[in-house]
């Protein structure tokens, strides 16, 4: 499925060029995986989950920074809901747990993060305040992520795993397992919030 070619789709710096790749190069293999994915998590909590490919439609002059596949457990849509998305910037693929600004009742989750709050510092996973930029910070960061997301409106909270384009495990190729694992492991998290 995923090949560390995946990132020439970003070397095309056209809107249409770039869509054209992202539809030939990346989405079968988002269709694929999510295929799986979508199998594995209700195999694994007897739930509905639903997938969306990003399409972006929206973009009329300046081509995707990045693209992805996210799977909520609420059929009109993520962006409002906790989600799991797995990705790709023009240097790392991305798998993130997360909740966008503007999600639904979004100060109900508090509680949950806090419950979980140790368990993320412990962790090997990274934390951001921003899904529209690549870089995450450590997880003992987490705390003033968590903290950011209760006071400022405007900022996300995702919870996340890279693997950067440069690395061994992409030079040396057969990473879909990896990339499948992570996502399963974010997963627990949005079916707790959800519950």
């Amino acid at each position: 499925m995923f090949t560390k070619d995946d990132f020439t789709v970003f070397h095309d710096d056209t809107l249409d060029g770039r869509l054209k790749l992202i539809r030939e190069e990346i989405d079968p293999s988002f269709e694929k995986i999510g295929s799986d994915l979508m199998s594995a998590l209700e195999k694994e909590y007897q739930e509905q989950f639903y997938m969306k490919i990003a399409k972006h439609q929206r973009r009329t002059r300046n081509p995707p920074p990045d693209t992805w596949l996210a799977i909520s457990q609420d059929k009109r849509g993520y962006k409002k809901n906790p989600h799991v998305e797995l990705g790709l910037w023009p240097d790392r693929y991305f798998v993130t747990f997360s909740l966008l600004a503007d999600a639904y009742n979004r100060a109900e989750f508090y509680p949950k993060y806090q419950d979980i709050s140790d368990q993320i510092v412990q962790s090997d996973w990274l934390v951001s305040n921003d899904h529209t930029n690549p870089e995450m910070l450590s997880a003992d960061h987490f705390p003033d992520a968590l903290a950011r997301y209760m006071k400022v409106k405007s900022s996300d909270l995702v919870i996340g795993f890279n693997l950067m384009a440069n690395s061994q495990i992409v030079k040396s190729g057969n990473y879909d397992q990896l990339l499948f694992d992570k996502f399963m492991s974010l997963s627990k998290f949005m079916v707790q919030f959800n519950h």
